[in-house]
């Protein structure tokens, strides 16, 4: 059934009119749609969605208008008419939230970008907006987890040790919401105002994962946005 094809992430948010979602493995809509029929069950605007070509960088764009934007990982705004969108099928799909300013944005924080910077890049481009730590809240979506996430040598030398187990042969379990959370709180986001979800996009048969199913995955779409 659809009410069971995507998941209400808005209640973590406090904010009534704030709607964030997230789609699953069971959302009957193609690539060619997907957008847009998840704008329209979230009564969201599906003429305003933000549409980023993503290549796992650190690149964070501040949005002013709806559209496709190239080479870009995370997109930001406090236009309340523009609906934001990523595609993820393992990677952290991050949700951000000013309190007082009303500024969004969402993140596909893979372990590149997260490498990279994408998220200090994140609250620095919301910090452009006059946002101040104390009031973004984080989300961090389903995405791959630890327990699956199994990496090789020149991934696990990017990353303290402190945030990987062994696992089989040189290969480590990266935990990276770890990462990502400790980034956030070293950027002076409240620890309390973080929420990881904790669901594996890998163990569960729920999501779509890159990892577990290879070239032929699909994708989830996660979308936040202001309703009318």
């Amino acid at each position: 059934m659809l009410s069971n094809s995507w998941s209400n992430y808005s209640p973590y948010f406090s904010e009534d009119s704030l709607i964030a979602g997230f789609t699953n493995r069971h959302f009957p809509y193609t690539s060619a749609n997907d957008r847009s029929e998840f704008a329209k069950i979230l009564k969201l605007d599906y003429q305003k969605i933000v549409i980023p070509k993503q290549i796992h960088s650190s690149n964070v764009i501040i949005c002013a208008k709806a559209g496709n934007i190239i080479d870009t990982d995370g997109i930001i705004t406090d236009n309340k008419n523009l609906v934001l969108s990523i595609q993820v099928a393992d990677c952290i799909p991050i949700y951000l939230y000013d309190t007082q300013k009303q500024i969004i944005g969402l993140i596909h924080a893979g372990w590149r970008g997260v490498n990279l910077g994408i998220i200090e890049n994140s609250i620095d481009k919301m910090r452009e907006l006059n946002s101040e730590s104390i009031d973004i809240k984080v989300l961090l979506g389903s995405s791959i987890r630890q327990c699956c996430f199994e990496v090789g040598p020149e991934v696990a030398e990017l990353f303290d040790k402190e945030y990987q187990e062994i696992g089989k042969s040189d290969r480590m379990q990266l935990d990276l919401q770890s990462i990502v959370i400790d980034i956030l709180i070293n950027k002076n986001i409240q620890s309390e105002n973080i929420v990881d979800i904790k669901e594996c996009t890998c163990c569960s048969d729920k999501y779509h994962s890159f990892r577990r199913d290879g070239d032929k995955t699909s994708r989830m779409i996660a979308m936040m946005g202001w309703q009318s």
